[in-house]
């Protein structure tokens, strides 16, 4: 089942591309208040036993990439939801 998503475009820039097996995001964000948002995810993918759950990869200008297992998909939207980055998911 696929998931649609939608986030503040005036505050962020969010891409999503599938690759191989994974997902690939790519976060820019306007200013610096998303880190510790950002902190909290990862938090919550350290806490399980797999380690390729989730890469994060912060650059410079607010810019994050994050590779997704494709298994892990649902969950990484859900947290990006319960952080306020995304404000509204649906099952399509």
């Amino acid at each position: 089942m696929k998931l649609e998503y939608r986030y503040d475009e005036q505050l962020l820039d969010l891409k999503e591309t599938a690759n191989g097996d994974d997902f690939e995001f790519t976060l820019t964000f306007v200013n610096s208040n998303w880190k510790e948002k950002i902190a909290r995810i990862r938090t919550y993918f350290d806490e399980n036993n797999i380690l390729t759950d989730t890469h994060f990869y912060i650059h410079p200008n607010n810019k994050i990439q994050i590779i997704v297992r494709k298994d892990f998909y649902h969950e990484f939207l859900i947290q990006l939801f319960r952080q306020q980055i995304v404000e509204e998911i649906k099952w399509v």
